[in-house]
């Protein structure tokens, strides 16, 4: 997928760079997605460094409620969990504990898992966090299936390791796989003598002051604020609530929720021990090693490092990265290591697509360029112009927005922005043109006022489009 490069580079540049309009836009864009696809709610969040630019919070944390979703208000982040997990397993190598290259079979005496291609390399923590371990991705146990999402218990995973058999050889792919996961738990609770779920929260979650942040179980459910999942649409374009879970034994694997303004803290976080001298919570080599490549999968189109996803973009930009897709949710975080962008966004329904989302933010913010000093020659209001027009019966709806001297048109729904985008600056009176890509000019907008003196509708070629009532 291709990763868009946000222009934040240099430092002249960037103390010029505005990006408020490109906010408002993406929560326009976000609001209206959720719409259109009846989404209860989408989180989002865009960070530089160790600042937050943006976050943003769009529908209902409970529909039937008609709970109001916030930046606050927690959703399971599911698979991103591994990358805390592996944050986990990191520390304990740091203190000494543990080495990557040990086989799990010397730490962990119940591993009973077939060697199906014998004289193979073993199974180590290092195969573990890169997912070549040649573990299947689950167990035989149904906690995929719905209404009731049934984890099968610490002993009952245990148990299903005994005539597990590999799929394939160690090192040879990438497989990923929930099951290295819940073993990097089981190894985490074996060294450090504390229960998996304890060991993060202390280590990790607390440092942090990940507030919003807990381990998804029947207890904390009763006490944290938390949103509630739903299923993919129907088709009748409803969506149903999804039953909560406990995934007990796979928590180390997918058993975490959080906030979107915590997702931010750990995204600040991992850019804040990149640059540092001393360690926090990890040692800046540590981290490095995780967010570097350790494994690629035959087609070369896959990089793992250590508990993340690393995407390496054309023009050179290296991109961390992992999402997660649990019963009712989905997120992805992405931490852009040239650039020092972080972006993350939590979604309470299946069949909702982060990647999407998380690419349009990315999309909007790369069409800011360095603000021009000069008015629009005009002196014209350009609020006049904004808001909603009908665009029926061809298409849903435009929305027009300012953007540095001009206009912006963005068209609604739209998947990839970049294509609905379109950017016109002011000519005579209430008159606009499109300004392309390559400088080229475009098409005429020509706004008509009301008696009253307020716009309400334009004119394109011979057509009209009327501004809507918000």
């Amino acid at each position: 997928m291709l990763l868009l490069a946000i222009g934040l580079q240099g430092k002249a540049q960037e103390n010029k760079l505005n990006y408020s309009e490109a906010f408002k836009l993406i929560e326009v864009w976000l609001d209206a997605q959720k719409d259109f696809e009846n989404i209860p709610s989408i989180t989002a969040m865009v960070v530089k460094d160790q600042n937050v630019l943006w976050t943003g919070s769009f529908g209902y944390a409970n529909i039937e409620n008609r709970t109001p979703m916030d930046t606050a208000i927690a959703c399971s982040i599911c698979s991103i969990t591994k990358s805390f997990t592996a944050v986990a397993i990191m520390k304990l190598v740091d203190s000494g504990q543990l080495s990557l290259e040990t086989p799990i079979k010397t730490i962990l005496p119940f591993y009973k898992v077939e060697a199906t291609f014998p004289g193979g390399a073993p199974v180590t923590v290092r195969t573990l966090l890169s997912h070549t371990s040649g573990l299947p991705g689950n167990t035989n146990h149904s906690y995929f299936t719905g209404p009731d999402f049934i984890f099968p218990t610490q002993q009952e995973f245990r148990t299903a390791l005994v005539g597990m058999a590999h799929q394939a050889e160690v090192g040879a792919d990438i497989n990923y796989s929930n099951v290295g996961y819940a073993l990097l738990g089981e190894i985490i609770e074996k060294v450090s003598g504390m229960p998996y779920d304890t060991f993060v929260m202390q280590e990790i979650i607390s440092p942090l002051k990940m507030n919003k942040t807990f381990m998804g179980s029947n207890h904390n459910y009763k006490t944290k604020p938390r949103a509630t999942g739903y299923t993919a649409i129907n088709r009748d374009r409803t969506r149903e609530v999804v039953n909560l879970f406990d995934t007990q034994s796979m928590q180390p694997a997918m058993g975490l929720w959080s906030s979107i303004n915590d997702m931010a803290k750990f995204v600040t976080w991992q850019f804040r021990l990149h640059d540092s001298n001393s360690a926090e919570i990890l040692e800046p080599a540590t981290l490095k090693q995780m967010h570097r490549i350790q494994s690629t999968n035959k087609n070369s189109k896959m990089h793992w490092g250590l508990g993340f996803e690393i995407i390496e973009n054309r023009n050179g930009d290296v991109w961390v990265s992992h999402g997660g897709t649990c019963p009712g949710f989905v997120s992805l975080m992405q931490l852009n290591l040239n650039t020092k962008i972080g972006l993350a966004v939590l979604i309470n329904a299946n069949r909702a697509y982060s990647f999407k989302y998380l690419n349009g933010i990315k999309q909007i913010l790369s069409k800011v360029k360095v603000e021009e000093e000069q008015s629009n020659g005009n002196h014209l209001n350009l609020e006049d112009y904004v808001g909603y027009y009908n665009m029926n019966p061809w298409n849903s709806m435009v929305y027009i927005a300012t953007w540095g001297n001009g206009l912006v048109v963005l068209q609604l729904p739209e998947n990839s922005p970049k294509y609905g985008m379109r950017f016109f600056k002011p000519i005579k009176g209430d008159s606009f043109q499109e300004v392309k890509e390559d400088g080229g000019l475009g098409d005429v907008y020509v706004f008509e006022r009301d008696n009253a003196g307020e716009v309400y509708r334009y004119k394109d070629g011979g057509n009209y489009k009327v501004k809507l009532k918000e």
